[in-house]
């Protein structure tokens, strides 16, 4: 008889050396360092990439670095927000979300108290179709980080840590064995993992090559 596996809540770790870094996340990590000295009379910056690539993260970090920063998922018309003026705007890319004339005085409320903007979004701000004048100028005038897609390495650093979160021994050679063959994308690490844990558990075996294998069938 299988055994049933649980679904366990796992602390996310969130801190600097939590963070996993590779040639495709290296350059928002390192902008994130340059805090406060970001460039531009609004000290802000536009981390993108896709889902699960680590941008909460990184806006984690940079919250520890900038005291009493606030996450914020959206502005209604006419709100504003309090002080201190360091601001996690999350999904930015989500228009429906945010009124434009509240993001532009969200910018200038920022210059003017010397405060500072991080942008989380899956494309660039100063690419999106902003209808106010103001605001179009001032997001295109954002820095930028992007998160590209993951490599192998960082593809083996998340399978392993995933495993090690769990006390899971995961072989070097079926963690290779899944990065040669897996989708490339960092929202396909937990869902491969996570089945391949589930059935290590069901079938009572160790994670292995052969274990890997029918897995890969069974998500494809």
């Amino acid at each position: 008889m299988k055994q049933l596996p649980l679904e366990l809540p796992f602390r996310q770790l969130a801190g600097r050396d939590d963070f996993i870094i590779s040639d495709c996340n290296a350059l928002a990590l390192a902008s994130i360092d340059q805090w406060p000295n970001w460039r531009g009379s609004y000290r802000a910056l536009n981390i993108v990439g896709p889902s699960g690539a680590g941008k909460s993260h990184l806006a984690a970090i940079w919250r520890s670095l900038a005291q009493h920063s606030q996450r914020v998922t959206g502005l209604a018309a006419g709100q504003r927000l309090p002080n201190p003026a360091f601001y996690v705007l999350d999904d930015v890319a989500n228009s429906r979300a945010w009124d434009e004339e509240a993001l532009f005085h969200c910018f200038n409320r920022c210059a003017s108290k010397n405060g500072g903007i991080l942008l989380l979004s899956q494309m660039p701000v100063g690419q999106m179709d902003w209808q106010l004048p103001d605001l179009r100028s001032r997001m295109r005038a954002v820095n930028l980080a992007r998160i590209d897609l993951p490599d192998d390495n960082l593809l083996f650093a998340l399978l392993n840590k995933y495993f090690a979160d769990r006390q899971v021994m995961a072989p070097p050679a079926t963690l290779s064995y899944l990065v040669k063959r897996m989708e490339r994308s960092f929202t396909a690490v937990p869902r491969l993992a996570a089945a391949l844990d589930r059935r290590s558990i069901a079938e009572k075996k160790p994670l292995s090559i052969a274990l890997a294998r029918n897995v890969l069938d069974e998500l494809s």
